[in-house]
Formats: C-alpha cells, sequence, structure tokens
C-alpha cells in the first residue's frame, strides 16, 4: 500500500538502485500502458520498465533482462491509498523471447478481486 503522491514512472524508477546493489543496470525501455477503462489499473497508466542487468553468479559474469509492470489500484473506500502491484520477469536474453508471450498472457489476467456481494 501506497499513501504518496508517487507516480508510477517515480515507482518504477524506485527499483533501479535496488537493482544496483547487485550489479549495474541499464533501463533499456520505459513506457506507459493501459487505460482507467482498462480493469486492474485504476490509476493509469500503468508503467512497464524493460532493464538490463549484469551481475554475477557464483563469480562468474551473469547477463539478465527484466520486464517490471507496475499497476496502480485504489481503495475504492478510501482514494488517499492505494494498491501499487510490480510484476516482473526475469530471464537470461537466450530466455526471453520463449518466455515473454506467456508473461504477457498472465499480465492480461490480473484485475482486481470482485466484491462478495453478502
Amino acid at each position: 500500500m501506497r499513501n504518496d503522491s508517487a507516480t508510477m514512472w517515480q515507482i518504477a524508477d524506485e527499483s533501479v538502485p535496488r537493482l544496483e546493489q547487485a550489479g549495474t543496470v541499464e533501463v533499456v525501455k520505459k513506457s506507459e500502458v493501459g487505460t482507467p477503462d482498462i480493469p486492474g489499473l485504476t490509476d493509469a497508466p500503468g508503467v512497464v520498465q524493460n532493464l538490463r542487468l549484469h551481475t554475477t553468479l557464483k563469480g562468474e559474469p551473469l547477463e539478465l533482462l527484466q520486464s517490471q509492470v507496475y499497476l496502480g489500484m485504489e481503495d475504492v473506500r478510501n482514494t488517499a491509498k492505494r494498491a501499487v502491484i510490480e510484476l516482473v520477469l526475469t530471464a537470461k536474453p537466450s530466455q526471453m523471447a520463449e518466455v515473454l508471450d506467456d508473461f504477457k498472457a498472465f499480465l492480461r489476467t490480473v484485475r482486481p478481486a470482485e466484491e462478495d456481494s453478502d
């Protein structure tokens, strides 16, 4: 939950210093996605950020690609509160093409839960 006024763009920026603790990070692409009419994007637009990470694993250099999607959902009872959902796919460059379509399909399923009509 976030109670601040940070934009999705600013929230996406926050991930870069966190990841830089493990190595160098390059923002390859960053763009806005969605509209308020799409369920799950009530704090639209959301942000997609693609990164290239250079780190090490067991002393060996390792390059990873990461696709981050940030979505905001306002609390319908208290609009000063919102949930920020961070969905992330990380893969080696040689693996990204084979898993990206599944990640996109998963993203299309993300939406708020329907309220119980008790």
